[in-house]
């Protein structure tokens, strides 16, 4: 018996590490383009300004309305088919490509994408810390995500020769990029999931709206430690948001970087660092604090708008600066996705990474409108300046934080 409930652990592990390096390797070619939208809208379609502000806008705010798509899943008892309609509503946009030529197109589809693409973040994590170890499910994950990342550092330079050659053909690959990261739904399908259905009373829908709300907040006051962190998080993240808008501007109009320039910055240099450092990061994680690691990827992140702003010149230190960003993202992407699981212990992981989609949302609703009127009334570098500024107080403040001191984190693993 026990040995029957031991290959069976084996058995979903084993599938579930598996199926976190195919969808990686397939879902990076529609990823590194999506990184290559806003150059697209500006270079090619003639997007205005204030239309890239908008998307930036969109894209993180969005994620107030993706929290209420994974919001219950813990009694719902539908998390893999919640993770496989996500990841077919996330592409599916993109297949018609080929039949549009719009700016708002594009933008609703790359709004519509980062609001699948956090949708499913939750269920996802919830599959994993379900059927992987907890001292390897960091690991495999940051692994997975940088060998993504290192594939994506060959796509992007493919891809920005193909655009500089014809520009009309972001169409196709687009379309191209949908199509192959479908498969992912065909792997995940095949992980085996427990789930119990909820019996429970079904809720009308003003407490169906308020619910995620009240149950955030809850969460946040009772968990002082997991607060802090996201708070921090909160910080750092708007300073990142709010140079957004100022970054596509400030490259094609002070720094004049062609589609290959923008690729090699944007994906090649930002890959290169993150698929480095991700085996660095996965071992700390499982060695320290995860508040005092949040601070040194704060204090990483800081540099990136800095290191850009340098880049005026020489433009050598435009692909540093990706580099780095890479770097920090490398420790960010681990951080953000693997601290639900362990601010959770043995609860339910949806809950604590729903507050972190929310709480991006929020801030998404302000930093980039904000990004882009300063862009214009200050000029970008000095945005760049600014948000840099917010990073660093954010890992300092953090770092400080005596949640971030302690041996032990009020959490169980």
């Amino acid at each position: 018996m026990m040995d029957g409930l031991m290959s069976a652990s084996v058995l979903k592990h084993t599938k579930t590490g598996r199926a976190l390096f195919w969808s990686s390797a397939l879902s990076e070619p529609l990823f590194t383009l999506y990184g290559l939208v806003a150059i697209i809208l500006y270079k090619d379609l003639g997007a205005s300004a204030w239309q890239i502000a908008l998307m930036t806008m969109l894209k993180p705010l969005i994620t107030i309305l993706s929290f209420y798509w994974s919001a219950g899943l813990g009694r719902s008892g539908k998390i893999k088919s919640n993770v496989l309609w996500a990841g077919f509503l996330m592409r599916a946009p993109f297949l018609l490509c080929p039949f549009f030529d719009s700016v708002w197109f594009v933008i609703g589809a790359a709004v519509n994408y980062m609001f699948f693409h956090r949708a499913v973040i939750p269920g996802w994590m919830e599959i994993i810390k379900r059927n992987m170890d907890a001292g390897k499910r960091g690991k495999l994950f940051s692994l997975s995500s940088a060998f993504g990342y290192a594939e994506g550092v060959v796509l992007s330079l493919g891809m920005g020769c193909v655009l500089d050659h014809d520009p009309g053909l972001w169409k196709i690959l687009f379309f191209g990029a949908s199509l192959v990261g479908m498969g992912v739904l065909a792997i995940q399908a095949r992980i085996p999931v427990e789930e119990k259905a909820w019996e429970g009373e079904r809720l009308k829908w003003r407490e169906l709206v308020a619910r995620p709300w009240k149950d955030s907040y809850r969460l946040i006051r009772t968990r002082p430690d997991f607060a802090r962190y996201q708070w921090g998080f909160m910080v750092c993240g708007f300073g990142i948001m709010l140079i957004q808008p100022a970054l596509p501007i400030f490259a094609v109009d002070d720094l004049g970087v062609s589609h290959t320039m923008a690729a090699g910055g944007i994906s090649i240099a930002k890959g290169l660092g993150f698929a480095l450092s991700s085996p660095v990061w996965a071992k700390w994680i499982e060695r320290v604090n995860v508040l005092k690691l949040a601070s040194w990827v704060f204090l990483s992140v800081a540099l990136f708008p800095v290191l850009m702003a340098c880049s005026t010149w020489w433009i050598g230190w435009f692909y540093l600066a990706y580099f780095w960003y890479g770097v920090g993202q490398g420790g960010s992407h681990l951080v953000w996705h693997m601290s639900g699981p362990i601010f959770a212990g043995k609860e339910e992981s949806s809950r604590f990474t729903g507050v972190g989609l929310m709480m991006g949302g929020l801030r998404g609703a302000v930093a980039p409108p904000l990004g882009g009127w300063l862009a214009v009334v200050l000029g970008p570098i000095e945005v760049l300046v600014l948000g840099g500024a917010l990073c660093f107080y954010s890992g300092a403040r953090l770092l400080k934080s005596r949640f971030a001191k302690k041996d032990e984190i009020a959490q169980k693993i």
